[in-house]
């Protein structure tokens, strides 16, 4: 049974939430014209009532989005609350686990639990809804706010489905995927975490990315305290998307580790899977936090050749005029994309495919393509044939965007996640034959002429 719908979001909670999870709120810098443009559909102009929304965008957001969240109980005890977005706006399984962020984990329950800014929420997919519920918020703070920290990092400003309608209409192949992979929406992460997330995943796999980020919140980050609702939640450890497990083997410096395939068959685990206890839930640790990590102490934790630029990056933030927080507000509202991801590259460890799911995941830079060997791989195969056996050069990166953004313009990073996530192992296996990109061509091993043994005949003389 549906419980009465929860208060409607006012605009001086919905504005304080908001404000205070901006980075921008931390650097006395305000709203500028781009954070109005991507401010939350409860900040704009007529969802109050004052006039109607100026664009069919925004019209579509309103539809989906209504400023009084709808309470959910269920047998469990209740305590869900309605997002209002249906599968074209928002697909759980198609968002959390795909390489955005690395701080949700799935539960034995099919639900995922992560963690927003100082928040730890619950997120339910439902058949054509997503449910969240709050574990823990900092003090003072109530339902309103969640309801917009959580608008906010979904990034519910953007209606996914009125541009995916867009983006099938301009290609073919998109409009071919979208039936079997709807809702794959971009986060609006906190721009720090974000960077040093990705500095980790340098050379690294998701599962080892993970492992990377919780251990730098639980050394630097503030731990959160979580409601009772958690107390009996198991993760699940079976791997859920059915891909060949890791291996890990030791490099020399024995402080790396190396993935290699195992290929197991492990779906029996998979459906017996009892899951282990949640752990303990941190904050991402500030920049101004993260001045107290080492890279002696980064390499001892296992970090491995990132610990250098870990305290590196952190060092170089701290001397922005102003202090990082300020630096990276002024790189999400005041800088184009490519001033963004130049400003980034000048900090350690961060090259242009980091710096472009920085300026993507976070900066609001929404034109923003990552170029690793999968996207060049679909893009030289679908949008770029000319590219096609040169070398991944910044260049080259530059060109693979060039080539996507003419097919998907303005939101071209978006629909580019779609087209990413159709590549991943375990999607890929399940779409049809004929949506499948075809698997890289293996190069062939020139084999070396073997000396003949044979002594050259000695010219006769005439």
């Amino acid at each position: 049974a549906r419980m009465p719908r929860a208060s409607a979001v006012t605009q001086r909670a919905v504005t304080y939430a908001v404000e205070a999870l901006r980075i921008s709120g931390r650097a006395s810098g305000g709203v500028t014209a781009r954070g109005a443009a991507t401010a939350p559909p409860h900040l704009r102009r007529g969802w109050m009532g004052t006039g109607a929304p100026s664009t069919r965008e925004s019209r579509s957001v309103a539809a989906m989005n209504p400023p009084a969240a709808a309470a959910v109980d269920d047998e469990r005890g209740g305590g869900w609350v309605s997002l209002g977005t249906p599968r074209t706006e928002l697909v759980l399984a198609h968002t959390l686990p795909t390489g955005q962020s690395f701080r949700w984990r799935l539960t034995t329950r099919g639900d995922y639990v992560g963690v927003i800014g100082n928040r730890v929420v619950s997120m339910r997919q439902c058949d054509d809804d997503v449910l969240y519920r709050v574990h823990c918020r900092s003090a003072g703070e109530d339902a309103t706010h969640d309801a917009a920290a959580v608008a906010d990092y979904f990034n519910l400003s953007v209606s996914l489905g009125a541009l995916a309608t867009g983006w099938a209409k301009a290609d073919a192949r998109f409009a071919k995927l979208q039936p079997h992979l709807p809702g794959c929406r971009m986060l609006r992460q906190d721009p720090a975490e974000c960077l040093f997330s990705f500095i980790c995943s340098s050379n690294n796999h998701i599962s080892r990315i993970h492992g990377m980020v919780e251990r730098l919140c639980a050394a630097y980050g503030t731990k959160l305290v979580v409601d009772a609702a958690l107390s009996e939640t198991r993760k699940a450890t079976a791997n859920p998307t059915g891909t060949p497990k890791k291996k890990k083997r030791k490099l020399a410096n024995h402080d790396e580790t190396k993935a290699e395939d195992d290929d197991d068959d492990d779906g029996a685990d998979r459906d017996l899977d009892e899951g282990e206890p949640l752990g303990d839930f941190y904050s991402f640790p500030t920049v101004s936090q993260l001045i107290h990590a080492t890279e002696a102490d980064l390499r001892a934790a296992g970090f491995g050749y990132r610990a250098k630029f870990i305290a590196g990056a952190v060092a170089a933030l701290n001397e922005k005029p102003n202090g990082a927080d300020a630096y990276l507000s002024r790189l999400r509202h005041e800088c184009s994309y490519k001033e963004a991801q130049a400003a980034l590259a000048e900090l350690p460890g961060v090259g242009p495919k980091v710096a472009a799911c920085a300026c993507l995941f976070s900066l609001d830079k929404h034109e923003a393509i990552p170029v690793d060997t999968h996207v060049w791989r679909l893009a030289t195969e679908h949008y770029c044939a000319d590219l096609a056996g040169k070398s991944l050069t910044p260049r080259v990166m530059d060109a693979v965007e060039e080539a996507v953004g003419e097919v998907f313009g303005s939101h071209a990073g978006w629909a580019h996640n779609t087209l990413f996530i159709a590549e991943l192992a375990h999607v890929r296996v399940a779409l049809p034959e004929e949506l499948r990109t075809p698997p890289r061509a293996k190069a062939e091993k020139k084999t070396p002429k073997k000396e003949s043994n044979k002594t050259p005949k000695k010219e006769s003389k005439k």
